[in-house]
């Protein structure tokens, strides 16, 4: 969960400037937190507390429905995504929303079928497009076998045959085409999941996101949940990311790991 913060912080200031280089500073003023940690938190505190899915969602959601970003923008959440916030309807959305808020899940312990109905619950109020139930289910299992020490090849192959998805790519070979309008389950997820089974470490695995140029907050917010269960995340990079979040951000991931620490 701390993984995915932190890389939706590094990767926030590259999302309507993309770079084509993993040469750059993880932090500088422009940074700042978005939907993707706003809405990461409303997972983790569905988890922790006797509050629904759709209330937390929603709290978070409207807390900071009017929040300006650096780049003007006012909000910054989906248009579908506040659809059902104001009216409750599920959207048929393949996007990658319903992956970034997710990593929450990897810290609790299920089996992978638990692990499975628990991410279909929280996923179908928002995304019940099959896509978006398909890249839920890769990420989330991607995570389950480098928790449990699988080799990377074999996570590669695994992910690969089940889910239809090409994470056999070099980044080297994706970055070239990629941009920043990649937004949808199958043209993000599958990079994020190399981002992180290719990195030397957690920052690597941030670097890996950002350099390919797309929607860089929730690639790296994705790449970063996964590399955390790899690698432990470097104390100057807690720091110096918590300082871009507010006292509730930091009060919420204080509680979710108090209860959930392994």
């Amino acid at each position: 969960m701390l993984g995915s913060i932190i890389g939706d912080i590094v990767g926030s200031r590259f999302e309507f400037h993309n770079i084509k280089t993993k040469d750059f500073s993880l932090f500088d003023e422009s940074c700042c937190f978005t939907d993707d940690t706003i809405l990461t938190c409303a997972v983790a505190e569905h988890l922790i507390s006797k509050l629904s899915i759709e209330e937390t969602l929603r709290k978070w959601a409207l807390k900071y429905q009017n929040r300006t970003y650096e780049n003007g923008e006012i909000g910054a959440f989906g248009k579908g995504f506040l659809q059902w916030v104001n009216t409750g309807v599920s959207i048929n959305s393949s996007s990658n929303g319903c992956v970034m808020r997710i990593s929450p899940l990897l810290h609790i312990n299920h089996d992978q079928q638990c692990l499975f109905k628990k991410a279909d619950e929280i996923t179908k109020i928002t995304h019940n497009h099959p896509e978006s139930l398909n890249a839920v289910h890769a990420y989330l299992e991607t995570g389950f076998m480098i928790q449990n020490l699988i080799p990377i090849d074999q996570i590669k192959e695994t992910i690969s045959d089940k889910y239809q998805y090409n994470v056999h790519q070099s980044l080297d070979e994706i970055r070239p085409l990629y941009n920043r309008f990649y937004v949808q389950c199958k043209n993000s997820v599958p990079q994020a999941i190399i981002c992180a089974l290719d990195a030397c470490s957690y920052e690597d695995a941030l670097r890996n996101a950002v350099s390919l140029g797309g929607d860089s907050d929730t690639l790296a917010c994705m790449a970063g949940g996964l590399a955390e269960l790899r690698f432990k995340i470097p104390t100057n990079i807690i720091a110096n990311a918590k300082k871009y979040m507010d006292k509730d951000i930091r009060k919420l991931i204080k509680m979710f790991y108090n209860m959930h620490e392994k």
